[in-house]
């Protein structure tokens, strides 16, 4: 719905939890999946993929989208390996787009990397992508541009022409994104100008007299300094966060509550998807096990955990069992946590249960950059965090701080840290931004703006 200049300015909680005029409730019966309220699932071997411009409102503010089939995340398409499949893609974008189906061994020509493999979809025009599928599992399909940011992202299901390795009653896909009213453009201009733009919780005045109380004057200042001499931050965590970013479970805000549903004893699967730009995401479901028995596509010898870290373009397919006819929350905080993606497992619709409050601030240290001299440590900020935390694993205070060594680039990507604000309310999805930003290329402007389309 389009903003109306005479109504009043949107309140901050009602920014952050983004527009939740319905939940988004998935009522689907066994072996079927869905990625919300307008979400399509498609099966065959023969597809039709429309790319289009359209209206999308997350924050209260109208923004042009860019859509596949007329929804974000596109449809959910499901195949059979072993056929040959032909998926036809009309781009009505007004530029040059594409499609590229990332993880699927393919041949080049239909990889759909514009400048690398083809020279792209011209506006106007449609391209037939046809390859046969030598592979099985969870996958996503997305655009190679800016317009991924804004929408052109889906997913993929193969089913194996052997049958599933492990046992399930239901089948959701998970997709997670990350959505901003400034145009992807502007977010790269912003980074150029200034690396740490979005870094809201950068240290201070304050931190700098606490940390010399505990390590003392001399290994404070040290520590300042060696941080200096990189022109880095240790909380700088993550390129882009919740200052812009309000991050999406199968494309709905934290207050829309997108809700699977179950049977108490089912086994449901739950295809967990990054499609974010710029977003690591911690999943945890309070009062259920994860057991992960899928990873990019490949089945895996089952693990129960309590929680995993999943980065941009990675899969995990997992198996839960809820028991108790109550409604459990999916909670994925962003590594930074600056904000959350959430939604609901319920037996019925309309349930929701409590959502726990986000892990406390993340902060690197020396050791962490592979450079501890001993400069004031600040052991108790940092610490080693594994990506998928087994069941059983007693709770860790600083869940989330520095993890060295992931093959997500989680430790060599800095981020920002806007808890110096204080930790999000468990309400709240991401942290306001201070204004809303201007229309650009790819993020239209508010109501009374002109579309660039």
């Amino acid at each position: 719905m389009a903003h109306d200049p005479s109504t009043p300015a949107l309140g901050r909680r009602r920014f952050v939890q983004g527009i939740a005029a319905a939940g988004a409730v998935t009522t689907l019966g066994a072996g079927s999946a869905s990625a919300g309220t307008s979400a399509s699932v498609l099966s065959g071997s023969d597809f039709k993929l429309e790319l289009a411009p359209m209206p999308f409102n997350i924050t209260g503010w109208t923004r042009t989208a860019t859509a596949i089939n007329g929804q974000i995340p596109g449809p959910t398409l499901r195949m059979r390996e072993g056929d040959s499949v032909t998926l036809s893609v009309t781009n009505r974008l007004p530029f040059t787009s594409s499609i590229h189906w990332h993880g699927l061994r393919i041949p080049s020509d239909m990889d759909g990397v514009p400048g690398f493999s083809f020279s792209g979809i011209k506006s106007g025009e449609t391209f037939v992508y046809r390859f046969p599928l030598k592979q099985s599992g969870t996958y996503w399909y997305h655009a190679h541009g800016p317009e991924e940011q804004t929408g052109v992202y889906g997913s993929l299901v193969i089913e194996p022409k052997g049958g599933f390795a492990s046992r399930f009653d239901r089948d959701y896909v998970i997709v997670l994104s990350d959505w901003s009213d400034e145009s992807p453009l502007k977010i790269i201009s912003n980074l150029k100008f200034q690396s740490d733009y979005y870094n809201y919780n950068r240290r201070t005045l304050g931190t700098f007299i606490e940390d010399s109380k505990r390590d003392g004057l001399g290994a404070t200042i040290q520590d300042r300094l060696m941080w200096g001499n990189m022109r880095m931050s240790p909380t700088d965590i993550l390129d882009v966060s919740g200052a812009t970013y309000t991050y999406l479970m199968n494309g709905q805000p934290p207050a829309a509550n997108w809700t699977a549903l179950f049977r108490p004893g089912e086994r449901v699967r739950l295809r967990f998807i990054d499609a974010g730009t710029m977003s690591i995401f911690d999943i945890r479901i309070p009062g259920l096990k994860m057991r992960v028995v899928q990873t990019d596509g490949n089945d895996v010898v089952p693990v129960t955990v309590d929680e995993f870290r999943i980065g941009p373009g990675e899969t995990y397919d997992v198996i839960i069992e809820p028991r108790e006819p109550r409604a459990y929350t999916i909670f994925a905080q962003a590594q930074d946590r600056t904000g959350y993606a959430r939604g609901t497992l319920a037996p019925r619709p309309g349930m929701t249960a409590a959502v726990p409050p986000m892990d406390p601030r993340p902060m690197r240290t020396m050791a962490d950059m592979g450079m501890d001299h001993g400069a004031g440590g600040h052991g108790g900020h940092g610490g080693a965090t594994p990506a998928v935390k087994p069941s059983g694993t007693p709770p860790d205070p600083h869940a989330g701080h520095a993890m060295p060594g992931m093959s997500n680039g989680a430790a060599g990507t800095a981020a920002p840290d806007h808890s110096a604000h204080g930790a999000a309310p468990a309400s709240q999805g991401s942290l306001p931004m201070s204004e809303h930003s201007t229309a650009s290329q790819l993020g239209a402007g508010s109501a009374s703006t002109t579309s660039p389309w």
